[in-house]
């Protein structure tokens, strides 16, 4: 493992592009406040034009029918777009006369994606009442709030539960206290870095979970002013790739496997004069 120190990080830092030291690093942090807590961070550097946020569904197993992905093992998603690092986002929801309903979480499974979904800025999942999008725009812009007409949406997905912090202002009630493995990005006022953050949870005297509000001041102690929950829970899930190895997990999912999940947030290299993002056959 390649760990450097970089200015501005108190902690080591694995330096995942290394051919632009510091535009893309993971780091873990370990806390025994409030309770012990392991958090897995990643830094993206969206000034750098040589790196690209991506969204990275599952294969559409019905085309024009009701399903909108399927649910597939994280590795295979990160493995089909050929990205550095990726989490999981979006929750799911069965679809109409799908038998499966109720069965779980199984590979291959259709679902009907829960909130907006745009890679490459087309649709997957359009807005949905209630749900809270986190989207780039051209010019590789951070956003939280839901895209109106107009909007140049290029990367798109959703919150599960809570907005975090809008504005500097932290959203979640600091009374609900229960906590979870959690999945969050959030970002800071200059819109020129993105944080990527897994905390995982359920695991006694390793990692126990986090509140929405805590986690809320995690974000906000990193310098984030805009944040987001995604999809937590057994789903959450950090993968990277080190330069000239293959694929890793960097946390420990509370199901102690992988959970097959309908949609994914990577970073990957820019390829040049590629108008949109497409997965590998």
């Amino acid at each position: 493992m390649l760990w450097v120190n970089l200015p501005g990080f108190s902690q080591d830092t694995l330096d995942l592009f290394p051919t632009h030291p510091g535009s893309l690093v993971c780091w873990l942090e370990s806390l025994d406040k409030p309770r012990l807590l392991k958090v897995y961070c990643v830094k993206v550097e969206l000034t750098d034009p040589s790196l690209q946020v991506i969204t990275m569904p599952g294969e559409d197993p019905d085309g024009e029918g009701p399903a909108e992905s399927q649910l597939t093992q994280p590795v295979d998603l990160f493995s089909r777009y050929d990205v550095l690092t990726a989490i999981n986002t979006n929750a799911f929801a069965g679809i109409p006369n799908d038998k499966s309903i109720g069965v779980g979480w199984y590979e291959g499974r259709p679902v009907d994606i829960q909130g907006m979904v745009v890679t490459g800025g087309r649709t997957i999942s359009p807005v949905q009442s209630g749900r809270t999008t986190f989207w780039i725009s051209k010019g590789n812009r951070p956003h939280i709030g839901n895209p109106v007409p107009g909007d140049s949406v290029e990367t798109a997905v959703s919150d599960w539960g809570s907005t975090l912090i809008i504005g500097g202002r932290i959203i979640p009630d600091s009374a609900v206290t229960t906590v979870h493995p959690r999945t969050a990005v959030g970002f800071d006022d200059t819109g020129e870095w993105l944080l990527m953050v897994v905390v995982d949870g359920r695991q006694p005297l390793y990692s126990e979970g986090i509140s929405l509000y805590e986690l809320a001041c995690l974000f906000r102690d990193h310098g984030c002013t805009q944040a987001v929950n995604l999809d937590g829970g057994g789903s959450s899930i950090m993968l990277v790739r080190e330069p000239g190895k293959e694929v890793r997990t960097m946390n420990r999912p509370s199901d102690t496997r992988h959970r097959p999940v309908p949609v994914m947030l990577g970073v990957k290299r820019r390829l040049r004069d590629r108008e949109t993002e497409r997965p590998r056959d």
